[in-house]
Formats: structure tokens, C-alpha cells, sequence
């Protein structure tokens, strides 16, 4: 049986709501093009790891709050197809909530030599999500980074980089929530320390959920809606459906 563990932050739609009225009376929220022109300030980051519907969830609520936030796309994704019709009509639906779109670029899916080249592959990916969510594009983070990326705090391609020297081991306090699990700090222990007055916080899609539930069970079933809707896509649309045995 699974463990229920002790937090102040529970992964729940209910708390992600209630922390975000808890920023709010605490930061002005602010993206990467401007915070340079705060003393204090929140800047409220998405990656869209596995489920773009369960993120849209997210989105919802961050538009019922009246906050701006940032979400980072991926294009080579092993668990959502950025072209399918459904996700670009979810991506465009953000931008036109008032919500940035940003490049969460896969320094694995390019290879040993991907810093030789870094700046024309991520000026390239960013044409490509510009032009096909017809938005501007002006920031990226990296997609699992390894020591190496993080080294690597330039901004590139006239893009802002999120792990940039202004943002990522300064005095901007991080918080994610990647892989579903919580490391030295909550969202809620950083919201609520008053020493912190600057802050990125990184959530993802599918931990959410009002279902007390564990976090894999979580994937495994936003993963499993995800495929139903692809069977249920081809029986809509195929002409014919082979039902027998050949």
C-alpha cells in the first residue's frame, strides 16, 4: 500500500490554486523580458512534460486567477506529439489567454556535439514554434539538463534562458516540482519565507490532480486516456474497422 507522505504542499488543483493566491499577495508576476525591472518578483514557469490536456488544467486556473505565466513546448516529445491538431489548438489557446510560449529545447535529442552548435539548433527550433503557433517566442529552458547545459547560462538565439546567471544560482530562489516529488523546499516553504523576494517556480503537468492517488498512478493514467483518445480518434475516422481475426 502506498504511503501517504507529510507535506505542506500537497499535489493537488485545490493547493496549486491556493498557492497561486498565495503569490499573488506576496509578488507582481512577471515574465522573462521584464523581471529585470523588479526588485520583487515571481516568475510563474510551466514545461509541458507529459500531457498537454492535464497542463491545460493548469492553464485554466492560472486564467481564472488573472496571473501570466510560461509555458515551455517541446517539439521532440516521447510522450505527446507536438503537431497532433489537439495540441496546437491547446498551445494557441494559451497565447491567446495572454500566456507566453517558450522553447523547452532537448539537448539530448541532438546528439554528443549539440553545444557546438547551440545556438543555430535552438534559433532553428524557435522558427519552427514561432511560425507554427504564430506567437513570438522569447525564452527557452533547457529538458532534463545535465551538468553540462547548466554550465552553459548564455542566452541564445535572442532568446532569455531561464537557467541564465540572473535566474538559476543567484539570488532567485528555484522551485520545481519535477518528477512529481519535492527536494529541499515546497512551492509553499518559498512562497511563505519572507527573506525571498524573488522566485522562479517551475510546475508540470499530470502531479496535479485532486485524486489522492500516488504520482506514477497519476502518469499512468493520463498516459492511458491519452492513448484511448488516439483508438478512439482511428475508430471515428478509419473507413473500415477490422474486427476479425486474419
Amino acid at each position: 500500500m502506498a504511503k501517504i507522505l507529510k507535506t505542506n504542499c500537497p499535489f493537488t488543483l485545490t493547493e496549486y490554486r491556493a498557492l497561486i493566491k498565495l503569490a499573488k499577495k506576496r509578488f507582481p508576476f512577471v515574465s522573462y523580458t521584464d523581471y529585470n525591472n523588479y526588485d520583487k518578483f515571481v516568475i510563474w514557469r510551466h514545461d509541458v512534460e507529459y500531457c498537454t490536456t492535464e497542463m491545460n488544467k493548469l492553464a485554466e486556473i492560472n486564467t481564472e486567477e488573472g496571473i501570466k505565466s510560461t509555458f515551455f513546448v517541446q517539439l521532440h516529445c516521447n510522450y505527446y506529439n507536438f503537431w497532433d491538431k489537439a495540441n496546437v489548438k491547446i498551445f494557441k489557446s494559451w497565447v491567446e489567454k495572454g500566456h507566453d510560449i517558450g522553447l523547452h529545447f532537448d539537448c539530448g535529442f541532438h546528439g554528443e556535439n549539440v553545444f557546438e552548435k547551440i545556438e543555430e539548433l535552438i534559433g532553428y527550433e524557435k522558427n519552427i514554434l514561432e511560425n507554427a503557433l504564430e506567437t513570438k517566442v522569447q525564452s527557452f529552458a533547457y529538458h532534463n539538463p545535465v551538468p553540462e547545459a547548466l554550465r552553459r547560462q548564455d542566452n541564445y538565439a535572442g532568446l532569455i534562458n531561464a537557467y541564465n546567471k540572473d535566474l538559476f544560482k543567484s539570488d532567485v530562489m528555484y522551485v520545481s516540482d519535477s518528477n512529481g516529488r519535492w527536494r529541499e523546499r515546497t512551492i509553499r516553504d518559498v512562497l511563505e519565507d519572507e527573506n525571498i523576494k524573488k522566485a522562479q517556480i517551475n510546475t508540470h503537468d499530470t502531479w496535479w490532480v485532486d485524486d489522492r492517488i500516488p504520482q506514477i498512478e497519476k502518469l499512468e493514467k493520463a498516459l492511458r486516456k491519452a492513448a484511448e483518445d488516439m483508438i478512439t480518434f482511428y475508430k471515428e475516422n478509419a473507413k473500415i474497422v477490422v474486427k476479425d481475426i486474419i
